[in-house]
């Protein structure tokens, strides 16, 4: 696996958080964490890539709201996102780094962030009842 990404901040602009090659959980959480402190965007990947399943888990943090996509490949060569669905936050819209997604898609709580990308680091996968289509 391979995690990178990068942070926003009105000080420093664009910042590319380096890659990390086979990343122990210690080193997921700290790049979560620094995402989620200053906005951002974090992905996790299997390499080399699945031909099916679960490839990649990404993380899109903007003022402490966190959207998690689960990248997918299908039997049949088609694709899928699997995301919360947080029924309960209603159908309202907020922005995430500039596009507008439902708010049953996003989460404020990073432990459930964590929690998804440590599932994802261990099995390469994570529960379709916590990530759906």
């Amino acid at each position: 696996m391979i995690i990178g990404g990068y942070t926003l901040s009105p000080e420093y602009g664009r910042v590319q958080i380096p890659l990390v090659h086979q990343p122990t959980m210690d080193d997921v959480k700290s790049i979560i964490f620094e995402c989620g402190n200053f906005d951002g965007v974090t992905s996790l990947s299997i390499t080399p890539a699945p031909e099916t399943g679960p490839y990649e888990i990404n993380l899109y943090a903007d003022s402490g709201n966190y959207l998690l996509m689960l990248n997918q490949y299908l039997d049949d060569g088609g694709h899928v996102v699997r995301t919360l669905n947080n029924t309960s936050a209603g159908t309202k819209l907020v922005d995430i780094l500039g596009d507008w997604y439902q708010a049953s898609l996003i989460t404020r709580d990073i432990e459930v962030v964590v929690s998804c990308f440590q599932e994802f680091l261990c099995s390469g996968d994570v529960s379709s009842l916590v990530l759906s289509v």
